[in-house]
């Protein structure tokens, strides 16, 4: 797959490395802001590991997806987020960062810090979140923790990350948050959440869990696409943004 960099993309975005709050975060940023409202993709679990018992040395994902996402959104703001430690790392980076502690408190602190220091860099006053695959958790996280978030798109989202560890029969995450205890928080954001028909990484039983948490749903909606984890996305991506929001948004 040819390299993607965001000198691709229709918009001006510079590379920005968010490295004050223990982990660095790498970032593509607007150079200057459009709108009021900013589109944030969120990079997914990337090469977490080599085999089921073997961590990767690096985090950074070798499918570069998230970034072909964001060459089909023609809207004027965009802005993408790693994951920690993913194209960038210091001395603070272990394989326990991108293995069991992933969607931790402190992992979620570290991606809010640099998500706020987007929104202020370009005076935005609401945030739209597009997350991948482990980025859907933290998409859901950081709305779940912020009152500026107008909706949250999620592609092959690991929408319950302790359900999907039980159905794969892998270690649990102790450390790692829920965006299912969270369905106070999350039941008045506008959702859609598109999972591949043929995706065995993110089956369909994670968003019909993810269902189960909500009294109301009708802020959520839930889309089947014809792709599995990693492809069928990009070709369908631009149809899939122009679907309508929930809660008349």
């Amino acid at each position: 797959m040819p390299e993607v960099n965001s000198g691709d993309l229709r918009q001006s975005l510079s590379v920005v490395v968010y490295d004050q709050a223990y982990w660095p975060i790498y970032t593509w940023a607007p150079e200057k802001s459009v709108t009021r409202t900013l589109r944030i993709y969120i990079e997914g679990d990337g090469r977490a590991w080599l085999r089921s018992n073997r961590p990767s040395m690096d985090p950074t994902p070798v499918n570069r997806l998230v970034h072909h996402l964001m060459l089909q959104d023609k809207s004027p703001d965009l802005a993408y987020i790693a994951q920690p430690c993913q194209y960038v790392m210091n001395e603070n980076c272990s394989r326990q960062v991108w293995t069991f502690k992933r969607y931790s408190p402190k992992v979620l602190k570290v991606i809010n810090t640099a998500v706020e220091s987007l929104k202020e860099s370009g005076q935005y006053e609401k945030l739209e979140l597009v997350g991948y695959s482990g980025g859907g958790a933290l998409a859901l996280l950081i709305a779940a923790h912020r009152n500026d978030v107008a909706s949250v798109r999620t592609v092959a989202g690991n929408l319950s990350p302790e359900f999907l560890n039980r159905h794969h029969g892998v270690s649990e995450m102790p450390a790692a948050l829920n965006p299912v205890d969270f369905s106070a928080q999350l039941s008045s954001i506008a959702q859609i959440h598109f999972l591949g028909a043929r995706d065995s990484v993110v089956p369909v039983q994670v968003s019909q869990h993810y269902l189960e948490a909500f009294e109301d749903t009708s802020c959520i909606n839930v889309e089947r696409v014809n792709a599995d984890h990693q492809s069928g996305w990009t070709e369908q991506w631009q149809l899939l943004l122009a679907r309508p929001l929930p809660c008349g948004l």
